[in-house]
């Protein structure tokens, strides 16, 4: 999950509060869900086969996708939806975080919605979400995509990192607006690398503080007890393809690449590290395109 350590844990120094003043990218409308198990906002627009955009860890759809959603859109139609603990997802309140329970969430969103089958699009902690999803509702998925993710995290910086991220929960408990700069200080680079990315800065940053950091520590030590290993083959005939991140410092490559050969996925390999939807969202946009194209083709057959 982590192969840059000092990276992860530098979160210990406080920000000042988040400016909401710059306006966001153009996205689809929001439309707010009633769920049995809580109230959350979604992005929707209708196609044949949508694609469900899962994000990642500590972010929302909209930070995560906001690159690419109008063009999936435009093509497909797509729904996103942040995560539960996330952004505007469903609200933990004294529950734990659990993969299980997002993909159940993804589940009772389709239903709400009247959507039979979509693409999953999973983008790293998406990617556990969305192999749930397929493990549990395989007759809803016309195809699978996965991004800058692995069937488990457990790299040698994983096996370091695990008991420090137990021991710092407590500490998020107790000081909660340090704990939420931890996205913040993950993420804070990108805007030096994209100059598209430092004018979206202020929204941005928004956006980044909005998932409250105990739920923050408490997904990565869910990734980090995740093992899809001894059920990929329940759904390695399903349609897939894997966006591989050949330089990234959280999700080691080798595991990208374990993922697209033990889901006879097409490989799809991009020379950038895991914040490539902010430094590079070209070559993200592009990546993603081509991946979910491939699998709707495969599907089609």
């Amino acid at each position: 999950m982590f192969a840059d350590l000092s990276r992860a844990t530098s979160f210990l120094r406080p920000v000042g509060p988040p400016d909401r003043t710059a306006g966001a990218p153009p996205l689809p409308p929001p439309r707010t869900l009633a769920l049995e198990s809580g109230e959350t906002t979604v992005r929707f627009v209708p196609g044949k086969v949508p694609v469900l955009l899962l994000h990642g860890w500590a972010l929302t759809a909209d930070v995560n996708f906001c690159h690419v959603i109008n063009e999936i859109a435009a093509r497909h139609g797509v729904l996103a939806a942040d995560v539960r603990g996330h952004g505007r997802g469903i609200a933990l309140r004294n529950k734990r975080f659990a993969l299980a329970d997002c993909a159940d969430d993804a589940a009772a969103i389709l239903d709400s919605l009247g959507i039979d089958r979509v693409v999953v699009c999973g983008y790293s902690l998406g990617g556990p979400i969305g192999l749930e999803f397929a493990r549990r509702y395989p007759s809803r998925v016309a195809g699978l995509v996965f991004e800058a993710t692995a069937l488990a995290f457990d790299s040698p910086t994983d096996k370091i990192a695990r008991p420090i991220y137990r021991l710092l929960r407590p500490l998020a408990k107790r000081h909660r607006r340090v704990g939420r700069t931890l996205p913040l200080r993950y993420f804070n680079h990108a805007r030096r690398k994209n100059p598209n990315t430092a004018a979206l800065w202020p929204w941005l940053r928004g956006e980044l503080v909005q998932c409250d950091p105990v739920t923050i520590l408490d997904v990565i030590l869910a990734e980090y007890d995740f093992d899809f290993r001894p059920h990929v083959e329940e759904i390695n005939s399903i349609p897939a393809a894997v966006v591989i991140t050949a330089r990234d410092r959280a999700v080691p490559s080798p595991d990208q690449r374990e993922l697209a050969t033990r889901l006879n996925a097409k490989a799809i390999e991009i020379d950038r590290d895991h914040d490539v939807f902010l430094t590079d969202p070209a070559v993200f946009r592009a990546a993603t395109l081509t991946a979910i194209d491939h699998v709707l083709s495969v599907s089609t057959r």
